[in-house]
């Protein structure tokens, strides 16, 4: 018995033909099977509550056709335990565009994600832990920024300390994690993936995080501004709420969460300055044109 005949034991998917490993993602472990009845990915999951929780996303956003289709197990389960690991299937989107290659429609992108913001609204999904909560991450690095011998890597404690002043309120349910990252792009489509940071919130957190990640770091005022105004225009067209300066303050808490846990994570090396000054002058842009 192989490795991955369990999956084949707990899945009506035939006979498993071959495997390889997928980029870690930031919630899951991801393996791509090719089955004699077609490609699907097999994700090892943290626990139980993201297994239910994605099951009934997937579910939802599956059915409007902006995320993949989650597989039941026989018996109808929505995940299966194997030597004490949880894991879910998935189906395999093909024919995906490299990132990098990307010609984005932000208004069709808008549309997108207004749409996992309107048909999740109602889901009472289990509240995921926000591993880069502000509070936390600052209690982690505050020394280091504090002390460093750049005004620029100070000047992060004002930033905090600002985005901590900030109203936040918890009333949608956000994916949180939706950079660029867990989109997938066709031809023909925009879906959404990986859905284990999934939680209460501030929709514009989503829509920052979105953003920031789809635009290059040189975009200019006049770029970002019709870029702004195509996403406003397509994520409007669902009843869901677009307000520009909530968006700006979530984009400043989206991007200080980034730079704290990269000195965190890295510590503050010769590489982060030019890092933290870059995006602060991205922020400044997106300043110009929402407030």
């Amino acid at each position: 018995m192989t490795d991955l005949d369990f999956v084949a034991d707990h899945y009506d998917i035939g006979k498993i033909l071959s495997r390889k490993a997928l980029q870690k993602g930031s919630s899951s472990n991801a393996m791509l099977i090719h089955a004699t009845t077609g490609k699907y990915v097999l994700r090892e999951l943290r626990n139980e509550q993201q297994a239910l929780s994605e099951h009934e996303l997937y579910k939802v956003l599956a059915s409007v056709r902006i995320s993949p289709n989650m597989l039941q197990a026989r018996g109808g389960l929505p995940y299966i335990l194997y030597n004490h690991k949880i894991y879910n299937l998935q189906t395999y989107i093909d024919h995906t565009i490299p990132h990098d290659q990307v010609r984005v429609d932000f208004a069709r992108l808008g549309k997108v994600i207004s749409n996992f913001h309107q048909f999740t609204e109602h889901l009472d999904v289990p509240q995921q832990e926000d591993r880069f909560a502000l509070p936390q991450l600052w209690s982690e690095v505050s020394a280091k920024v504090n002390n460093s011998l750049s005004e620029e890597i100070r000047a992060l404690a004002g930033h905090t300390e600002q985005c901590m002043e900030y109203n936040m309120e918890y009333s949608a349910v956000i994916h949180g994690d939706l950079g660029i990252w867990n989109l997938l792009f066709t031809e023909e489509a925009v879906q959404i993936i990986d859905m284990g940071e999934v939680r209460r919130g501030n929709h514009h957190f989503d829509l920052a995080a979105v953003l920031t990640s789809t635009i290059r770091p040189s975009v200019t005022v006049r770029e970002l501004e019709t870029i702004v105004a195509d996403f406003e225009r397509g994520y409007v067209q669902g009843d869901v709420v677009f307000n520009r300066g909530e968006l700006f303050q979530q984009i400043h808490v989206w991007m200080l969460r980034g730079l704290l846990a990269v000195i965190r994570e890295r510590g503050i090396v010769p590489q982060t300055i030019p890092y933290v000054r870059r995006n602060l002058e991205v922020l400044q842009t997106f300043n110009a044109i929402l407030n």
